[in-house]
């Protein structure tokens, strides 16, 4: 088998993209976690904010390298795109 070598620019995309998924499902758990009568509308509108912020930029930093690391990044993109959901839910559920 060959050697295949990664840029250190399709490594570092990767590790944002991962950093960015674990700060969403950090948010995620804290978020979760507030008792349900702290949780204010603004609170709400905050976490939908931040949670898009991530998941978008998780899923960009995921397919800027695709490319070359398909598999990982595959990974990601789907793992991040389920997480893009649920702000996208909570958006639909806000308007109606």
């Amino acid at each position: 088998m060959e050697n295949k070598k990664v840029s250190q620019r399709i490594l570092d995309h990767i590790a944002i993209s991962f950093y960015c998924t674990i700060a969403y499902a950090v948010l995620l758990m804290i978020y979760l976690s507030l008792p349900l009568g702290a949780g204010s509308d603004f609170l709400l509108i905050l976490f939908i904010a931040c949670s898009l912020l991530l998941s978008i930029a998780a899923i960009t930093f995921a397919c800027k390298s695709y490319k070359n690391a398909k598999l990982s990044s595959l990974l990601l993109i789907i793992i991040n795109s389920l997480g893009l959901s649920i702000p996208l839910l909570l958006l639909l559920l806000l308007s109606t």
